[in-house]
């Protein structure tokens, strides 16, 4: 998968890397699907004040673990538990998907 991002200890890939194999475009899909469904949950529990300064943050340096600690200061929920809910849920979603395929080929 890409470099490395601020939540990517949260999140095991593993499963996913194993079942898409060598196939760098599914596991390029997979790891973009998985970015947005993660930005998806930041903004949805982010204040929207806090937005802008978050993405130039996180455009900044998307690796640095003191993006997950903004977070956690500015949401109202346990941050580091509804991404990885939301990642659970998606790479499960994306297993489906890449054993559907490989049935296929």
């Amino acid at each position: 998968m890409k470099g490395k991002l601020f939540y990517d200890h949260l999140i095991i890939i593993e499963e996913i890397e194993a079942a898409a194999g060598t196939d760098k475009k599914m596991l390029d899909l997979a790891d973009q699907i998985l970015q947005h469904e993660i930005l998806d949950v930041i903004f949805s529990y982010l204040p929207r004040e806090h937005h802008d300064e978050f993405l130039k943050m996180f455009h900044a340096a998307p690796y640095d673990r003191k993006l997950l600690e903004y977070l956690k200061a500015h949401t109202a929920i346990n941050i580091e538990l509804a991404i990885l809910d939301r990642a659970n849920k998606t790479k499960r979603k994306i297993l489906a998907e890449v054993k559907k395929y490989d049935r296929k080929t």
